[in-house]
């Protein structure tokens, strides 16, 4: 009697199991690979993504010894608004390259060489020939506000430009600066509705849009994880 009850427990539990297991192939059958793609969230967290310079140039420069120059520009009717964004920008950029491994120059002796040189440059080979790197990284933005318009008391950060890089080669005894790379960069922040400035001061949006920006175009070039926010 003890055996048949035994037996009949050990049928039950094995069906159970056959149960959950048909369960799971249906699941599995209905999203595809969604649930591979969640236990693997979940064991070794979101995946990486590679950057679009490496995807484009096939260098990754967070594992290859690479001496990378930043340098950011913007026009003079931006520069008249906002006169340290360039400085600001170049900063917080090169930060970022930095705690993801790139070997970036000094931004101090790139801001005292700006300023020796009233500020702007003529071509990226003048940069080549004053500064001993392998890549330089040219953030130029064209368009730069953090205020709706027309909406003194509303905040919006809205920013256009173009993202290059180029690899410093040696031609002939001269040092000259060869595009490797170049990407549109538009930035919309809050894409839906503007920011008031009686829940948030200009001062503190600013900062905020800043680091967004550099966080988004820090990922040209270093590869990040996908469910990673900006």
């Amino acid at each position: 009697m003890r055996n048949s009850i035994q037996i009949k427990k050990t049928g039950s539990l094995n069906q159970y199991c056959l149960s959950v297991f048909l369960l799971a192939l249906v699941c599995l059958g209905a999203s595809g690979c969604s649930l591979y793609v969640m236990a693997g969230k979940m064991f070794f967290g979101d995946p990486l993504q590679t950057c679009e310079f490496s995807r484009t140039t096939k260098v990754d420069l967070s594992e290859e010894d690479k001496k990378v120059l930043v340098i950011c520009s913007t026009p003079e009717s931006i520069r008249s608004d906002y006169p340290s964004l360039n400085y600001d920008l170049l900063e917080q950029i090169t930060y970022r390259l930095r705690r993801n491994d790139v070997n970036v120059m000094d931004t101090g002796k790139v801001a005292t060489w700006l300023d020796d040189n009233g500020g702007v440059w003529n071509n990226v080979d003048e940069l080549a020939e004053n500064f001993d790197a392998d890549y330089i990284i040219h953030v130029d933005i064209d368009e730069f506000d953090y205020r709706e318009p027309n909406s003194p008391n509303l905040l919006r950060g809205k920013a256009f430009g173009t993202v290059s890089a180029y690899e410093v080669r040696e031609i002939d005894g001269i040092k000259r600066a060869l595009e490797v790379f170049a990407s549109e960069y538009t930035s919309e922040y809050p894409s839906h509705l503007p920011v008031s400035i009686e829940s948030e001061s200009p001062k503190v949006f600013r900062k905020k849009y800043l680091d967004r920006i550099a966080d988004q175009i820090g990922r040209f070039f270093y590869n990040y994880r996908t469910g990673a926010d900006i």
